[in-house]
């Protein structure tokens, strides 16, 4: 279900709403948190997302839609955390680790299955997207992604994941260098990055 192309078609539905409401109201979003907040409410609108469904554990329900959910690194770390995953609960347990009855990990919930991550990114900057802010916290975030692709590929499961790189720019200034980053690696058929802005201009 989590890759369910419909679903994703939604999804994107749902960002574009955000863009057009912070466009109409300027002070919307203050915050990455805000706009994590807003994607999360938009959400869990979409009826397949917000339905309760049974888990590996017996009448235990899960909805599909998480914050903050850690995942395992090449190391077995769990150093990478997405903002928001839509998982499958049918393949989640919070009492044990996921395929068998061994302790759970640190984390306290084992899963599998497909999911969707969200990396977020809103630069409030009213110099907007610079190169600094390119090549630091936007690649850096695409980095950390891109390791969890490579883990996947270890895994020998790298379909089973997709994420969107979703990128509210307070004003609409932006570098030449984001520019060509999103025309050379805004989609692929495990990614897309979704730039979105509030048009906001100072005086």
């Amino acid at each position: 279900m989590a890759l369910d192309f419909s679903v994703r078609t939604i999804i994107e539905q749902k960002i574009t709403e955000i863009e057009q409401e912070y466009k109409q109201t300027q002070g919307l979003i203050l915050t990455e948190d805000d706009l994590k907040c807003l994607l999360y409410s938009k959400l869990m609108q979409i009826p397949k997302l917000s339905q309760k469904i049974e888990t590996q554990d017996k009448e235990i329900y899960s909805k599909s839609i998480h914050t903050e959910v850690s995942w395992y690194d090449r190391r077995g770390n769990l150093a990478i955390t997405p903002d928001i995953t839509i998982l499958e609960p049918e393949h989640l347990s919070i009492l044990h680790r996921y395929g068998n009855k061994l302790s759970l990990p640190s984390k306290q919930f084992s899963f599998s299955g497909e999911a969707i991550i969200f990396e977020l990114k809103f630069i409030r900057n009213k110099t907007g997207i610079r190169p600094t802010t390119f090549n630091g916290r936007i690649m850096k975030d695409y980095e950390k992604i891109r390791k969890l692709f490579a883990r996947l590929d270890s895994q020998k499961v790298p379909d089973t994941m997709f994420c969107y790189f979703v990128i509210f720019n307070k004003t609409d200034i932006k570098c030449s260098e984001f520019d060509d980053f999103i025309k050379q690696n805004g989609q692929s058929n495990r990614h897309k990055i979704i730039y979105a802005t509030g048009n906001v201009h100072f005086g």
